[in-house]
């Protein structure tokens, strides 16, 4: 099914852009378990193509095809670096992840790199028995709530995954209580990050990714070292402390502050524009 004509750089968007750890390629096929159906990506002449059981809105969703990010690109205009990189990376979007995978991923991320981050999260999913249409198509679907939270931390720290083993389990016992997930995406961001650093494991950065990741709050501004680096050197921001930081940086680049985020991360992380 072509699901859009849109340019997006699946490689870029799904693999490289340090935004998502679930995506597989295989040839020129990118696949993943999206709502417990298997999804292959690919680019062809006449379009974006997607294979397996389609949710069209969902899947255009999930890869946020429906948002005009030359207008992004327009909107900071008065900002050279900030049009500069959006431009650099056309086909790159800022997905739409499902909110519970985005949090357990984002709690895997911290003090690791990405080849990690991914290692981790396939050795979380194997832990589980796999439905047989996604075993046989080699994907993995990512666990539930309910089965994390019946993990010991003995079988997660098997797992390698450390000093999280005790958040990843607390988190999912949480969710499975009550804790509402869903609704994270319609709060106003501030309530929204105030509820997600709560839950074990999650600090300022992780509330913000998964809120800019999984909730499509686009103001939200995760900080990492190279964020903050290319805060002081592109845009003269010399703020102390998280607060003051966000505060500057919203001020300064807008409610789509987040969505920028994500394309001077990725300038700075690759190099495509020096820090110097």
């Amino acid at each position: 099914m072509i699901i859009g004509n849109e340019i997006l750089d699946l490689q870029l968007t799904l693999i490289d852009s340090a935004q998502c750890f679930r995506w597989t390629k295989r040839g020129e096929k990118y696949g993943c378990v999206i709502g417990g159906n298997c999804v292959w990506l690919s680019q062809t002449p006449a379009g974006l193509e997607a294979e397996g059981e389609i949710d069209l809105p969902a899947i255009r969703h999930y890869l946020d095809l429906d948002r005009d990010y030359s207008k992004v690109a327009l909107e900071y205009s008065h900002i050279p670096v900030a049009r500069q990189a959006i431009e650099m990376f056309p086909g790159m979007r800022v997905m739409n992840q499902p909110t519970w995978e985005a949090l357990v991923t984002f709690i895997l991320s911290a003090n690791n790199n990405v080849k990690r981050i991914r290692t981790l999260a396939d050795a979380l999913c194997m832990h589980f028995p796999q439905p047989e249409n996604v075993a046989a198509q080699g994907l993995l679907a990512f666990p539930t709530p309910e089965m994390l939270a019946g993990c010991s931390e003995e079988e997660l720290r098997g797992l390698k995954m450390g000093y999280r083993a005790p958040f990843l389990i607390e988190t999912a016992r949480r969710v499975c209580e009550g804790f509402d997930l869903a609704g994270l995406a319609s709060m106003p961001y501030a309530e929204a990050h105030r509820a997600l650093v709560t839950l074990p494991g999650v600090g300022d950065k992780v509330a913000d990714c998964v809120l800019l990741f999984g909730c499509g709050h686009t103001s939200a501004f995760p900080v990492d070292v190279w964020v903050d680096r290319l805060l002081k050197s592109w845009f003269g921001v010399e703020a102390k402390g998280r607060a003051q930081m966000l505060k500057t940086a919203r001020n300064l680049l807008g409610d789509h502050a987040g969505l920028l985020q994500q394309f001077l991360f990725h300038a700075a992380r690759t190099g495509a524009i020096s820090l110097d």
